[in-house]
């Protein structure tokens, strides 16, 4: 059964079959106000932050310039140096760390 995540910001979750008990069958069937209320879903304080920090990620940029700047300057005035063994022990920890989730 889909959930209907249009409605999260009133407090409750409905399913599609939610909406259509009701646009059915009309307010004074108890019975499909009794499936409806089985069928919806009140979030937590918990779900509520976590539909906050959502909007918060939506909103922020996907690059943080403040990081990027300076190696930009520093690769465009040949300063920036690659350290390749670095880079060989951080490609094996990804591999490794990889490896482990499969």
């Amino acid at each position: 059964m889909p959930i209907d995540f249009n409605t999260i910001g009133a407090g409750k979750v409905g399913t599609s079959a939610t909406r259509r008990k009701k646009s059915s069958s009309g307010a004074s069937d108890t019975a499909a106000s009794d499936a409806s209320s089985d069928e919806s879903l009140a979030l937590t304080g918990k779900a509520a932050q976590i539909q906050s920090l959502i909007s918060q990620m939506m909103e922020a940029p996907a690059v943080d310039m403040s990081i990027v700047d300076p190696i930009k300057e520093k690769i465009e005035n040949d300063r920036y140096q690659i350290e390749p063994r670095e880079v060989a022990n951080k490609m094996l920890d990804f591999e490794s760390s990889y490896s482990r989730l499969r």
